[in-house]
């Protein structure tokens, strides 16, 4: 990364090329993909800046067949922990501010499931709901958990059992007919392959600082449409600004996603670090950012507030 890029297209392919010494102990490639979508995200928003290219225009260069440029985009709503009357409350809001999906937490201790689902298909009534379990299934269990919830209409669940499991998933969801979307157990190309051969689901959820940066979960996109997996663009709890503009350039720019997530913003965070808010609005619809890099003027102010470390690197 020390040479200068002639172009925005070297310059992507620089940071494409670049990679950390491997780690011990990392069989799956996935240690190091927090830190290497930081460092890649500032490379490409100051070379973009530079250049003056939109984040966006990365799907263009390096995956053309994927590209379909939108100029706003529609994320899905969550509902997580909620019981009772804050659950029934936190469906009618979600109905009326106009999202067509929300995915549900489940496999909470001391909740049961289907009386949840219940609550929110009867405030939700076409709403698309898919549930996460985020690991909380064991695979002994999944054939009676499935039967309480696919009353309530689940288009799919996220990883239903721990990753050290999921070989064990891949023959009962072949027998209830259950779609997986794989999370925690997608983290790396290794794991895409292992998916592939093994079967172990349908699905990815693609968050781009699990899965490495921009550049390398555009590549798990290329992988699943060639092997016609499909794909959701997730996000990180709490993400702050500089990681809502990356997933919003994916978004408004990688094609044939089943569902958004991302952009909570100012839902989420007590302190803001844009000067501009990219919140979604009504219905979770937000506009493409159009300028340089990602698009975003940091609020250096904000970001000094919240830092709890600074390291000086020295060449």
């Amino acid at each position: 990364l020390k040479a200068k890029p002639g172009s925005w297209q070297e310059a992507i392919e620089q940071i494409e090329s670049f990679d950390f010494p491997a780690l011990q102990d990392d069989d799956r490639a996935m240690r190091q993909n927090a830190v290497r979508c930081a460092l890649e995200l500032a490379w490409l928003d100051a070379w973009g800046q530079y250049f003056q290219q939109p984040l966006s225009t990365v799907t263009q260069h390096l995956a053309p067949e994927l590209f379909e440029p939108r100029e706003r985009v529609q994320y899905s709503v969550a509902i997580t922990s909620a019981t009772g009357l804050k659950l029934a409350f936190q469906s009618m809001t979600r109905r009326w501010f106009g999202f067509r999906q929300c995915k549900v937490k489940v496999g909470i201790a001391g909740q049961r499931d289907a009386d949840r689902l219940r609550i929110i298909r009867r405030w939700m009534p076409r709403t698309e709901l898919r549930v996460d379990a985020n690991e909380a299934w064991s695979v002994a269990e999944i054939p009676a958990r499935w039967q309480e919830l696919a009353p309530y209409d689940i288009t799919w669940v996220e990883q239903p059992v721990r990753h050290e499991a999921i070989a064990a998933l891949a023959k009962v969801r072949s027998a209830l007919s259950m779609k997986v979307m794989l999370d925690e157990s997608l983290c790396s190309k290794i794991d895409a392959e292992h998916c592939l051969q093994e079967g172990w689901g349908d699905l990815f959820n693609l968050r781009l600082s699990k899965c490495g940066g921009y550049l390398r979960t555009l590549r798990l996109a290329q992988f699943a449409a060639r092997h016609r997996f499909g794909c959701q663009l997730g996000c990180q709890v709490g993400e702050t600004a500089v990681l809502s503009a990356a997933g919003r350039h994916f978004a408004c720019s990688v094609k044939g996603l089943l569902a958004l997530e991302g952009s909570f913003d100012r839902w989420l965070v007590r302190e803001p670090l844009s000067k501009k808010d990219i919140t979604f609005g009504r219905g979770g619809y937000a506009p493409a950012l159009q300028r340089p890099g990602l698009g975003l003027e940091l609020n250096t102010d904000a970001v000094e507030r919240v830092t709890h470390r600074k390291e000086v690197l020295v060449a």
